[in-house]
């Protein structure tokens, strides 16, 4: 009777446990989902988009070779943080995850072709343009879904 009655008990904890852990896994892939994307928005806006608008990769423009090089290397580290959300997307059942997450491979490599240009001192306006479109696609889709997608600033060293 005593062992019946431990593993009822042992029984109704793992049943009120187990949705409460996989609500928590959900939680953390998304935060964990959102700090990838907003570090690889962080690094665009600040290193590529930004100095575009203020014309710093414009022939003549001070220290334009080393910034459109810093640009190039900013989005490497956008590309490899995007590539992370995308890992994280491939065997998720979270709608958001999935939603997002189909959008992510051709933002991917975009990313990396603009930037391999950039990184080689090859300016692409039209691929800088695209990127911002892209970009703003992404944040405004994660909007929809109830999850905003904010800037997250992290260090990358050399910049």
């Amino acid at each position: 009777m005593r062992a019946q009655r431990s593993a009822l008990v042992l029984a109704g904890a793992l049943l009120v446990a187990g949705p409460a852990q996989q609500a928590q896994a959900t939680a953390w892939e998304k935060a964990k989902f959102a700090f990838h994307l907003g570090a690889a928005y962080y690094a665009f806006n600040t290193w590529v988009w930004r100095p575009y608008r203020e014309y710093k990769f414009q022939v003549g423009a001070p220290g334009q070779r080393a910034n459109i090089v810093k640009a190039g290397v900013a989005l490497a580290f956008a590309a490899y943080q995007v590539n992370a959300a995308i890992n994280m997307t491939r065997n998720t059942q979270d709608p958001f995850l999935r939603r997002i997450g189909s959008l992510l491979p051709g933002f991917n490599k975009s990313l990396n072709a603009v930037g391999n240009d950039l990184k080689r001192g090859r300016f692409n306006e039209a691929g800088i343009q695209g990127l911002n479109r892209q970009v703003t696609n992404l944040l405004n889709t994660a909007e929809r879904q109830g999850q905003p997608i904010r800037p997250v600033a992290v260090p990358i060293p050399g910049l």
